[in-house]
């Protein structure tokens, strides 16, 4: 039989307890110190992505801002447009009664035309006098509400302005040149209210 020896409190391995407990501390410390700078880190993140309120209304502001802006300049621009084409509109607006009137203004050149052949002969010079004033009146009438007569005579043909009916050759002028008015032409301020008839040269 084996006997075993009874060990004694004395005799039992003995630890270091109080340096144990101090790195169990020391640990536990750590370990809060460490959370404790987490929370922290944490805290500081989210108080970062808190939008600032008043920089965000400074911010709603200029939008708002520059969204007036634009309205305003919007805003601007129909008003310019709107007037501009309200002024070419009254700028404009006498052109169908003129339009009307000329053949009225032709028939006077006709008769005009008429008397003055007649009166070569020595009659009708009162009738023909009389046909005179009324285009006169007529003339000064549209020339003050901006209509006046588009010149071609000896000009170079410009379809802008002229329509040519017919072609004479002619060496004596430069091809293109507007021999013989058919039709007076008319404008009204800067658009043609009607174009004037010419016959034009060409080279024989």
């Amino acid at each position: 039989m084996i006997f075993k020896k009874k060990t004694s409190p004395e005799d039992a391995p003995q630890t270091d307890a109080p340096e144990q407990n101090e790195e169990l501390t020391e640990e536990v410390q750590n370990t809060a110190d460490e959370t404790i700078v987490e929370g922290l880190e944490d805290i500081v993140s989210e108080e970062e992505t808190v939008a600032d309120p008043v920089a965000e209304l400074q911010k709603a502001l200029e939008e708002e801002k520059e969204r007036s802006l634009r309205l305003y300049a919007e805003l601007d621009n129909v008003r310019r447009r709107a007037s501009r084409e309200l002024l070419e509109e009254r700028k404009y607006s006498g052109m169908e009664v003129i339009r009307a009137l000329l053949p009225v203004m032709d028939n006077l050149q006709r008769a005009i035309e008429a008397a003055s052949a007649a009166s070569a002969e020595g009659t009708n010079d009162a009738l023909l006098e009389g046909v005179r004033m009324i285009y006169q009146q007529m003339t000064d009438s549209l020339a003050k509400n901006h209509c006046t007569r588009i010149e071609a005579q000896d000009q170079q043909f410009d379809p802008n302005f002229h329509e040519a009916i017919s072609q004479m050759p002619n060496a004596d002028v430069p091809e293109n040149t507007v021999l013989f008015v058919a039709q007076d032409g008319y404008l009204l301020h800067d658009r043609v209210v009607r174009p004037t008839q010419v016959v034009v040269s060409k080279k024989p």
